[in-house]
């Protein structure tokens, strides 16, 4: 088993990271955080007052 993951482990690396990022990018957007992401969207603007 570990032989194959070293002869394939640029594939492996890839699908480990690909999956990783569509896990964060899934629980991040998930439709439960809605309000929350409502109400971070204007941080960058908060305290502007120029």
């Amino acid at each position: 088993m570990i032989d194959w993951i070293s002869d394939n482990a640029g594939m492996t690396g890839l699908l480990f990271f690909f999956s990783a990022f569509c896990g964060i990018v899934y629980w991040a957007f998930r439709p439960s955080q809605k309000k929350v992401i409502e109400n971070h969207r204007f941080i960058p603007l908060e305290g502007d007052d120029a």
